[in-house]
């Protein structure tokens, strides 16, 4: 009888690691004994989590590259260059590939995993648990594999400069890789979080990616900070701000939004990061509750109208709570995310590179209306990520991978 030994592979970045608390703890309550693989130690989130699990990383020493920059002002500052975003892409997708899989296989080696769960981003993932004869399933931290091939960004561009190289990479005699933007598509099992109602498998012209719906763990995800909801004044529109854990050093973003909503009955949370701790905090009207870090799950069923750069987590969460969005999309996938809410007919897309607080408030007002026709698509939305169970399902989806070792299709 095989172990019931999962490894988990994932990139330690807090919109890569919370999509996948929900599945490991579903997975762990199942009986299953769980190890991580992450360029960095996450057992902190992984423990306030109640995930015990084993934790595979490479020594601090092999992270102390200072030139490679992934959040705060300076990663912002060399997103404006394009010849430097497409380098770092390389890097992350290509580049530090080989070390992982030598760092991967002794974890392999060591653990003993009947599957792998990866972050179809990782692309050493496949590549080890191909040569060691594992089953290996892909649960997507984005909407990738729901992407409509013809649509264009920078980030698409690049990778389409990238392909040769990935695809040399992972190809095997057995196998010849299919890739959707940067998620390697699993010839075993793939999840994507999201509903048809959001976006159509006719649309994505996907049949291989199971739709589970929301990624709300069971429990606590491990990462919850603490919050003065007794601030939040019954009556008050709330509107949540957060430009994510990388690239939320925009102060004048904020504080375009802060000029363009002065009313006294909004509310405005905004979560700022390393920012709180600067004069900037200062510089907030009375309307305004700033914290370094929300623990958004639990902010979100107080909100009406969630701004955002458009990371995938932060939109499904907002979309999940049946909450419009408005997306200041600023790199990457976030330009994807902001042509599937407009799609979708459930938020609208500010331009982040003239914040002007007069537009900003012509485009936002309308939005707290609830008999808005975005407010009431992203209503419907909502009731049907409801719907779904999330990570219970693809848990489930998991177990039965591990049970007939066999590929786990949708059936249509």
């Amino acid at each position: 009888m095989q172990h019931k030994r999962i490894l988990i592979v994932t990139i330690p970045e807090k919109g890569h690691i919370n999509p996948m608390i929900g599945v490991a703890a579903h997975l762990q309550a199942a009986g299953f004994q769980l190890a991580f693989f992450a360029q960095q130690d996450i057992t902190p989130q992984l423990q306030q989590a109640g995930i015990n699990s084993k934790m595979y990383c490479p020594p601090a020493a092999a992270n102390s590259n200072t030139d490679f920059v992934t959040r705060g002002k300076a990663f912002v500052e060399q997103l404006a260059d394009k010849a430097w975003l497409r380098n770092w892409i390389k890097t992350l997708l290509i580049d530090a590939v080989p070390q992982q899989v030598q760092l991967l296989q002794q974890a392999v080696e060591d653990w003993q995993p009947a599957l792998i769960v990866t972050d179809p981003m990782i692309y050493a993932a496949p590549i080890v648990a191909n040569k060691a004869g594992i089953p290996w399933a892909g649960i997507s931290s984005s909407l990738n594999p729901v992407t409509p091939a013809h649509w264009q960004c920078e980030l698409t561009h690049t990778l389409d400069q990238l392909h040769p190289q990935r695809q040399a990479m992972l190809a095997t005699p057995q196998w010849q890789p299919q890739f959707r933007v940067s998620d390697v598509i699993s010839p075993w099992l793939n999840i994507v979080y999201t509903v048809e109602e959001y976006i159509s498998r006719a649309m994505a012209d996907n049949t291989f990616s199971f739709y589970v719906g929301h990624s709300f763990p069971p429990h606590s995800r491990g990462d919850e900070a603490g919050f003065p909801f007794h601030l939040l004044q019954p009556g008050k529109k709330k509107v949540y701000m957060s430009m994510g854990s990388q690239i939320y050093y925009h102060p004048h973003l904020f504080t375009a939004v802060a000029q363009a909503l002065p009313d006294e009955d909004i509310q405005l949370i905004f979560a700022i990061s390393e920012l709180y701790n600067s004069p900037f905090l200062q510089q907030l009207p009375a309307n305004v509750i700033a914290v370094p870090y929300a623990p958004q799950l639990q902010v979100l069923p107080h909100v009406q109208l969630v701004i955002s750069h458009g990371g995938a987590n932060s939109v499904m969460e907002s979309m999940a709570n049946g909450i419009p969005v408005a997306l200041l999309p600023i790199c990457n996938d976030q330009f994807l995310q902001a042509q599937l809410v407009t799609q979708a007919g459930t938020g609208i897309v500010l331009d982040p590179n003239n914040p002007s607080p007069e537009a900003y408030r012509r485009q936002l007002l309308p939005l707290l209306q609830p008999q808005s026709p975005v407010a009431q698509q992203a209503g419907k939305t909502g009731n049907a990520f409801r719907q779904k169970t999330g990570p219970q399902e693809a848990a489930t989806l998991i177990q039965q991978l591990f049970h007939t070792r066999q590929p786990v299709m949708p059936q249509l």
